[in-house]
């Protein structure tokens, strides 16, 4: 079972268990609750099960109170079967078999495939391409299974029970590559469900995983870990590394359904107000080109956020801002040493006869006794001259860069220039920006901002 697998496993049971781990419950509490998690039906990583023993739960939760998500992944064992005897083209052959009509069943599959004369009948298996099927994320269950409603339209009652992400295609900014053209600009969200306080948002020019995995580590940072995090099933939020990364910090991770906006209602809502109250506003600065790069973009959205963390929010009745700092007692932060190991990239990698791996273009020297097998290399994406070395669970000596030449990872990279910045102009977003930076050079409470911008633009809608 390789690492990626035996990662989402753990992070799977650990969503199962998360609920009895994030409440401190009596004997006969825990034992009811993780009763009424037996009862469901679920789709497991890497198996056709669709339930699990309440015995299993028991194991998963001592396992994780003694050595934590480690704790969950399953034991690696020899693998069975002829699979690593059949020829790639073959499987490479079903799987095309299966997209072009999913219904096959794998007997069919193998009926075509000796029909076809590229595997001699009765070669291959149907427990053998069943289980390639399922790895590979091309069983009837991974087609078919239907999606679950595993998240109610309701406030939960509590800073950071719950956080909703998502990403808006909001502005075109000037493209800081090719003169005279725009460039998409995405913002990404988060938001807590209780105070509806935005806990982190910032506009970035793609949409990638070290994008969201940037904003969730600010977030976390300055107001600890959620409970639940929400967010759809666009690949960004889908991506393996960051099922690890929320299991890892304590947090469920749950998909909305397809197809279905309304389950993320509050950061819907937030998208709407921004497209009332800021995008407008900040077109006309591109539109006459006084907003033209993403760094001075950001630094006029975090002085519209201050301000929209400082009005009464009509569904609650409250500031964003005092609801959420009314009921912090719960909140669980972390140390920046252990969202450092949390936040860590994972890849596999072989060892050369040298004692040599290769990572993003760079070379480094690792434990000789490595020669010519399979590691896990864990490493930080923005400092290259960092990189574990892990095998069979077990750390080795961390490689030392032998060849560093390039010093963080290619998907980081953004094409946009820091040094640049707006010029100041008399309009909505620039008078904001300046009465924020007033305020806070007086050391003025919030009270008489919040009148006035109350009076000039009404309550938030948001």
């Amino acid at each position: 079972m390789d690492e990626n697998l035996r990662n989402e496993i753990a992070a799977f049971r650990f969503g199962l268990i998360a609920q009895v781990v994030q409440r401190k419950l009596n004997a006969g509490e825990k034992y009811n609750l993780l009763k009424e998690i037996a009862a469901q039906r679920y789709s497991i990583p890497g198996s056709e099960k669709t339930t699990i023993s309440l015995r299993s739960l028991e194991r998963y939760l001592k396992n994780y109170e003694k050595d934590g998500f480690d704790a969950l992944k399953p034991q690696k064992r020899e693998k069975k079967g002829s699979l690593q005897y059949v020829d790639h083209s073959i499987l490479k052959r079903a799987v095309e078999l299966r997209k072009e009509l999913p219904s096959r069943s794998v007997e069919q599959v193998i009926r075509i495939l000796e029909l076809e004369e590229r595997v001699p009948v009765g070669v291959l298996k149907t427990r053998t391409l069943s289980r390639y099927f399922q790895e590979q994320g091309w069983s009837k269950r991974d087609i078919y299974r239907a999606v679950k409603k595993e998240f109610q339209h309701f406030e939960h009652a509590a800073p950071n029970d719950c956080w909703q992400a998502d990403t808006q295609h909001a502005l075109y900014l000037p493209d800081p590559n090719h003169s005279g053209r725009r460039k998409k600009a995405y913002l990404i969200a988060i938001i807590d469900d209780y105070s509806r306080r935005i806990m982190h948002a910032e506009f970035f020019f793609e949409e990638r995983y070290p994008r969201l995995e940037r904003c969730v580590q600010k977030a976390v940072l300055k107001y600890g870990v959620p409970h639940l995090f929400f967010c759809d099933n666009g690949s960004v939020y889908s991506a393996k590394q960051f099922k690890v990364i929320c299991a890892r910090m304590g947090t469920k991770l749950i998909h909305a359904s397809p197809y279905s906006p309304e389950s993320k209602g509050k950061v819907e809502k937030f998208f709407q107000y921004v497209d009332s109250s800021f995008t407008g506003e900040a077109n006309l600065l591109i539109n006459q080109g006084k907003l033209t790069t993403l760094k001075s973009l950001n630094e006029y959205l975090r002085s519209w956020l201050d301000a929209y963390d400082h009005r009464v929010h009509r569904g609650t009745g409250q500031t964003p801002k005092k609801r959420y700092e009314a009921k912090q007692e719960e909140q669980r932060f972390l140390s920046p040493e252990e969202l450092k190991e949390i936040f860590l990239w994972e890849e596999d990698r072989s060892v050369r006869k040298t004692a040599v791996i290769e990572l993003e273009g760079n070379l480094y020297d690792v434990d000789s006794s490595l020669r010519g097998k399979k590691i896990i290399v864990r490493y930080n994406p923005f400092d290259l001259s960092y990189v574990q070395v892990w095998k069979d669970d077990l750390r080795y000596p961390d490689a030392k860069p032998a060849e560093l030449r390039n010093q963080s990872h290619s998907k980081l990279h953004e094409p946009y220039d820091e040094k640049s910045s707006p010029t100041a102009v008399s309009d909505y977003l620039d008078r904001l920006k300046k009465q924020q930076d007033e305020e806070k050079r007086k050391q003025l409470g919030t009270t008489s901002f919040v009148q006035w911008k109350e009076k000039s633009r009404g309550r938030s809608e948001c």
